[in-house]
């Protein structure tokens, strides 16, 4: 029987935590442009861009479409009650590891490791925990960039009845980055970012579930900026707040035992001290069983500016208390492409149920 796999920790809104770092950018190359978005700062696409993340494997597989999964992985909290947890002691765990690697060289580490107990009537609770590091890349600016970041996660969820879950979680991340020019630092900024999810998920007939999401999260930030040309103006410190709203419905169809179509559209906003970001995409994907212990995955991120991406997975169950899911996406965040180029992100997952 194939495991229910445990959700991964770290989803979109924690990237958000990245704004304002990624904000001198602008300031370093003056006006920053990419396909489709040329009147909007970087410190507004990079979060939009982060929006698309998925950490767990088989929802990267898939395009990035989850928000009607049954499975836990979802990025719909109320998917972690949908589907029991059938071992002895109702647990699960999950390590996880993405690379995000773009052709200008910065490359980002993510490790992510979640912890879900099924209570009974209490719900569903996953505590969860991300880290984030990158190398010292050069950006087309030719700036030495570097960032650190950690979250900390909190979820809860509960199936009220056999056609209905609800869910909401709870994040905290803080982010740590520095920009320099050779051996002589250009700015450092420190932000937090505090953000709240919450999601519904519904049997709309047989095989057919829909599920939305909405996300809300806000991150204040502070950057320094040095007086790296030697002009004698000193440093000066820039506060900034972002704010981030993201709506996305879904659906799924199982037109095979746990063989499942997978379609998503988001709306999502963005706003800081630059001004504001909308963006409109549609994520699609298929989960096909090879076997009851091999799935294949194919999927793809659309967006209304033209940006077009596309991934591919595996998902290997041996038992029920053990998964393994692999995935690979192209081109996902577009959004970054004229500063760093096109972005290849591989990602593995495991499972183990207790």
């Amino acid at each position: 029987m194939r495991p229910t796999r445990p959700a991964g920790p770290l989803h979109s809104r924690g990237w958000f935590a990245l704004t304002g770092s990624w904000a001198v950018l602008v300031l370093a190359a003056g006006v920053a442009r990419a396909g489709g978005l040329d009147d909007k700062s970087l410190s507004l696409r990079l979060p939009a861009a982060m929006s698309r993340f998925a950490t767990y494997s088989d929802v990267a597989g898939v395009g990035g479409a989850s928000a009607g999964s049954k499975w836990s992985s979802s990025i719909n909290p109320a998917s972690v009650a949908w589907l029991p947890i059938e071992t002895e002691l109702h647990m699960s765990f999950s390590p996880q590891y993405s690379n995000l690697h773009f052709a200008e060289d910065p490359s980002l580490s993510v490790a992510a490791e979640a912890f879900t107990w099924n209570v009974g009537d209490l719900g569903t609770f996953q505590p969860s925990l991300a880290q984030i590091r990158s190398n010292t890349g050069t950006t087309r600016q030719g700036l030495d960039f570097q960032i650190d970041m950690d979250m900390v996660q909190v979820q809860w969820a509960k199936k009220v009845s056999n056609d209905w879950a609800f869910g909401a979680n709870f994040s905290y991340t803080n982010s740590k980055s520095q920009f320099d020019l050779g051996p002589v630092p250009v700015s450092d900024t420190v932000s937090e970012t505090y953000s709240f999810r919450f999601g519904a998920l519904n049997r709309m007939a047989d095989k057919l579930l829909g599920g939305v999401v909405f996300d809300y999260a806000f991150t204040p930030s502070r950057t320094t900026m040095h007086d790296f040309l030697g002009l004698g103006i000193g440093d000066t410190r820039t506060p900034d707040m972002g704010h981030q709203f993201i709506l996305r419905p879904g659906l799924s169809y199982e037109y095979l035992k746990d063989s499942t179509v997978y379609a998503d559209y988001q709306y999502g906003v963005f706003r800081d001290g630059t001004g504001d970001l909308a963006v409109n995409r549609f994520y699609a994907g298929i989960d096909h069983s090879i076997c009851k212990w091999l799935f294949v995955r194919a999927g793809t991120a659309i967006d209304t500016k033209g940006n077009a991406s596309w991934t591919t997975g595996l998902g290997i169950y041996p038992s029920d208390r053990f998964s393994i899911d692999i995935a690979y996406q192209h081109n996902m965040f577009p959004e970054l492409e004229r500063e760093f180029g096109r972005s290849q992100t591989l990602t593995l997952s495991l499972g183990f149920s207790f």
